[in-house]
């Protein structure tokens, strides 16, 4: 009998051993779950002139939005992305006549290069069904982009940390696009997908809008000087 006791005696602590070394490892990532990684804080200077005095830059003149948000910075934000493809839309210019000095400033059609989207393949999506975007909203005199900022952000929550630029802002707090301002630029970045992030339980819009949008921001701010 005394034996038999100390057989189970034996048995359980080895069950309880067992148990804290599971504990302690690490539990893998599920092939189905997306990483979010960090965008570089030190990007490439994108060709945003510095405007002073009331100026307004053309749209037609507006820098490349592909070069504020490149392929390559996709990949480190979305290091799980695949099948990436990249493609342009014109961005009509938006009036900010009442906040300009220059009187021979004259509003152009449009940007052709205004607005840059990504589409790509994440874990669990069966065919490319995320999308991230950045879109150039204006570019003027850093004076006036404040006030046109104020404008056109009535009414908007607070977009949380704003990851280096001036001032973010979003439409509702479930919104997954942010409006932001950095010096010279009023851009907006966003994004859609129906992948699950790492520790989340399923595909939630509010994730994108925590982990991915704010690496968005932060991209395009440490282009801007």
């Amino acid at each position: 009998m005394k034996k038999k006791r100390i057989a189970l005696l034996a048995l359980f602590g080895a069950l309880v051993a067992s148990v804290s070394v599971l504990a302690t490892l690490p539990i893998p990532r599920s092939a189905e779950e997306t990483s979010v990684g960090k965008a570089s804080s030190r990007g490439s200077t994108a060709h945003v002139p510095a405007l002073r005095d009331g100026k307004i830059l053309p749209a037609d003149e507006w820098p490349d939005a592909c070069g504020l948000v490149t392929q390559q910075d996709i990949t480190a934000i979305l290091p799980d992305a695949q099948d990436i493809q990249q493609a342009y839309r014109p961005v009509p210019a938006l009036s900010i006549k009442d906040f300009r000095a220059d009187s021979s400033w004259k509003e152009s059609n449009q940007s052709p290069y205004g607005e840059c989207v990504y589409v790509m393949r994440l874990p669990g999506e069966t065919y490319s069904a995320t999308q991230a975007w950045i879109r150039i909203d204006a570019v003027a005199d850093p004076k006036l982009i404040a006030g046109y900022f104020k404008r056109a952000a009535a009414g908007a929550n607070p977009g949380g940390s704003s990851d280096g630029a001036d001032k973010c802002v979003m439409a509702s707090p479930t919104d997954q696009n942010w409006t932001c301002r950095k010096g010279p630029l009023m851009f907006t970045v966003g994004g859609q997908t129906t992948a699950t992030f790492e520790g989340q339980q399923d595909a939630a819009p509010f994730a994108w809008r925590d982990e991915v949008t704010p690496e968005l921001v932060r991209t395009v701010a440490a282009k801007v000087t």
